[in-house]
């Protein structure tokens, strides 16, 4: 990684001769670009106007100066005004079901929180595209807030800054994406008209998908569905249990006040019940979302799977991201909620989480990793970015965990009896000997 030009104490000319040079030698954005005190749409839309992100190299405490704050007001007001994108279904009939078919053997890489365009999430890009998938998922979360300049720049691969931009690794056959909390305050506007036009099934002689109508969709085959929702369309209220002084205290984590609802938008679940129809066959139920139902470190946002409970009445698989973390947890069902067997996937692109040992014991967890991360940025304390992949063969599937330099840290293996919808699993595997990797048995 390299260090980013320091914009704050220098003349204009010394900071634009800093950009003119690092935009003929663009470089990537190191992870101490997106480390932040400050938390919800409002706090992203200072950081992300005050830097002068994706339009000139900067120095991202600067972005925080008083000196900033002429700038920032006319930038944010932009998204104070915009109006929120409305949110698509299937009920018009020319977009189709939103439902799509698998192969019964197929590979599929999923990364969450990844659009950070960082060396690091170029690097674990750069390993799904060795893995040779034939869809890639993103589970959401481009930084710092979503819109049409971050896009381009950390999903497109479109250079609009003197850092090097980030392309997101397209599988063979298509690529899908989920809303973020990120993406939404920018109003959702981003990402439904820059990023889900270019996701879907490949285009032939094409580099990018058909388009993805809505924000969430079902791939199914003989024996799985994975069924992705939307939980971010309603998650931009300011939530307290990031804050500093109060954000370790538990019955705040695990509330439903304080933070936001992050409830699945009713139109979802019209479809989830209608089109998809979880309980009309014995398949096995894979979920994707973008926040996770517990947590032993951080939040936990139980309301989409007290919904999901009224439509789906037996154990899955549940995979999310926001917590930047990668961990497996023991199945386990919020009260009122589905049983899940958790896995949080959330550590694609951001800095990721470690230092704290889990402090809540309701949901017990399997694995975690809290290695320390070899950064060569000074005073950052970070933990490895990575992703999952997914290997189906029939009642089988294989998923294998790696980190971002592609050393696999984890397996589980699991078989769904497609006659009573029963799951067994995970049989996870340790497969990297370190004791920062945390792992017990199931």
């Amino acid at each position: 990684m390299k260090r980013k030009n320091k914009m704050s104490g220098k003349s204009k000319n010394t900071a634009q001769a800093q950009s003119n040079a690092a935009a003929d030698k663009p470089s990537g954005k190191d992870l101490g670009n997106f480390t932040s005190f400050l938390y919800g749409q409002t706090a992203a839309n200072f950081h992300a106007a005050g830097s002068g992100y994706s339009t000139t190299a900067y120095n991202p405490i600067s972005a925080f100066l008083p000196s900033n704050l002429i700038k920032w007001i006319p930038k944010i007001a932009k998204y104070w005004f915009h109006k929120k994108h409305a949110f698509r279904d299937y009920t018009a009939s020319e977009r189709g079901t939103g439902i799509y078919a698998l192969d019964d053997r197929v590979k599929i890489s999923i990364a969450g929180d990844w659009g950070t365009g960082t060396d690091e999430a170029r690097q674990v890009g750069a390993a799904i595209e060795k893995a040779e998938p034939d869809f890639t998922i993103h589970l959401g979360d481009v930084y710092y807030v979503g819109d049409s300049n971050e896009v381009r720049e950390n999903v497109l691969g479109e250079q609009t800054s003197p850092y090097q931009p980030v392309k997101w690794p397209m599988g063979a056959k298509g690529s899908f994406a989920l809303n973020g909390n990120h993406e939404m305050y920018a109003e959702g506007n981003g990402y439904w008209r820059v990023v889900l036009p270019r996701m879907g099934p490949k285009q032939r002689g094409s580099e990018w998908g058909a388009g993805q109508w809505a924000s969430f969709f079902c791939l199914e085959n003989k024996h799985w569905r994975i069924i992705a929702l939307d939980t971010a369309y309603n998650s931009t209220k300011f939530d307290w249990t990031k804050v500093p002084g109060v954000k370790r205290l538990k019955w705040l984590r695990k509330g439903t006040w304080f933070k936001p609802k992050c409830n699945i938008p009713q139109p979802l679940l019209d479809w989830l019940q209608s089109s998809v129809n979880p309980e009309g066959d014995k398949r096995g139920l894979i979920l994707l979302s973008h926040h996770g139902p517990h947590s032993c470190f951080e939040s936990w946002y139980q309301i989409p799977s007290r919904q999901l409970a009224k439509i789906i009445h037996r154990p899955v698989l549940w995979f999310w991201g926001h917590e930047h973390k990668f961990t497996v947890y023991d199945k386990f069902s919020v009260n009122q909620g589905v049983e899940a067997h958790g896995r949080c996937i959330g550590h694609g692109g951001m800095p990721v989480e470690r230092g704290h040992a889990p402090d809540i014991d309701d949901c017990r967890w399997l694995a975690y990793d809290n290695r320390r991360y070899p950064s060569d940025e000074k005073n950052i304390n970070v933990g490895f970015n990575g992703f999952a992949n997914f290997s189906f063969n029939g009642p089988a599937l294989h998923v294998a965990y790696y980190d971002l330099n592609q050393s696999p840290l984890f397996t589980e293996d699991w078989h769904v009896d497609i006659d009573t919808g029963a799951l067994e699993g995970p049989h996870l595997k340790k497969i990297m000997d370190d004791p920062s990797l945390h792992y017990r048995e199931s």
